[in-house]
């Protein structure tokens, strides 16, 4: 019997020690990669729901606030902006923690900013 394979050479190694490689080429705990993975598992797509049902209202010809009113327009805005900050805040990008919050930054910033000014100037062309 060779001396690697006796049984008292073998350490056992806790989980919490294991890492691994990811997809994304970082190594992180095997805790991490397994919780990612059965967070994954969920339905990621039920955090949508909230924003396709705002869509489907802003599209609809009922509204709570009739559009014909000068300010009808920014509760559909409103709406959509709310729903879609909600989706992009559950989503998952990356197994990588860091570069997930960085990609959810970059979308919300854009976003935020977009539908700003979409209020902006959706005010200066009914007031003025």
């Amino acid at each position: 019997m060779k001396d690697y394979d006796k049984k008292e050479n073998y350490i056992e190694i806790k989980e919490d020690d294991v890492e691994i490689l990811g997809e994304d080429g970082v190594y992180r705990k095997y805790k991490t990669y397994k919780d990612y993975a059965n967070k994954k598992e969920k339905k990621s797509f039920l955090y949508w729901i909230p924003f396709i049902l705002a869509l489907i209202y802003t599209l609809s010809p009922i509204d709570l606030i009739p559009d014909i009113i000068p300010i009808g327009k920014l509760d559909d805005i409103l709406l959509l902006g709310i729903t879609f900050y909600y989706g992009i805040k559950k989503a998952n990008f990356s197994y990588n923690p860091i570069i997930n919050v960085i990609i959810k930054n970059i979308i919300l910033s854009i976003s935020i900013t977009g539908f700003v000014m979409m209020i902006i100037i959706y005010c200066l062309s009914v007031f003025f």
